[in-house]
C-alpha cells in the first residue's frame, strides 16, 4: 500500500510541473493517473483500492458513465476508458 501512495505521489508531482499529457496504457497507472485528477477516494485515502473493481465503479457512479440502472460500458473496456477520460476535470 505504502508503494502505492509513493507512486501516486509521483503522478501527482509531474502533474503540477509538466503539460497534460496522454493517458497511461496500463491499467494500473491509468488508474492512478484517472485518481490523481479525479479522486474516488476522500483526502485521507479512505476509499476503495485504486484500480479495483469497487473503485472503477465508484468512480462510474460519480462521473455519470452509466444509468440509473448501471448500464453502461464494461469495466475496463476502450469504451469506458474514453468515457471516463472525457468526463475529467481539464487540467
Amino acid at each position: 500500500m505504502m508503494k502505492f501512495f509513493a507512486a501516486l505521489m509521483l503522478v501527482l508531482l509531474a502533474a503540477c510541473g509538466e503539460r497534460e499529457s496522454a493517458p497511461p496504457s496500463d491499467w494500473k497507472t491509468w488508474s492512478v493517473w484517472v485518481e490523481a485528477r479525479y479522486p474516488v477516494s476522500d483526502v485521507h485515502g479512505h476509499g476503495p483500492d485504486i484500480g479495483s473493481d469497487e473503485w472503477a465503479r465508484a468512480l462510474q457512479q460519480k462521473l455519470g458513465i452509466v444509468d440509473q440502472q448501471g448500464h453502461g460500458p464494461d469495466i475496463g473496456s476502450d469504451e469506458w476508458r474514453n468515457a471516463v477520460e472525457e468526463k475529467l476535470p481539464v487540467r
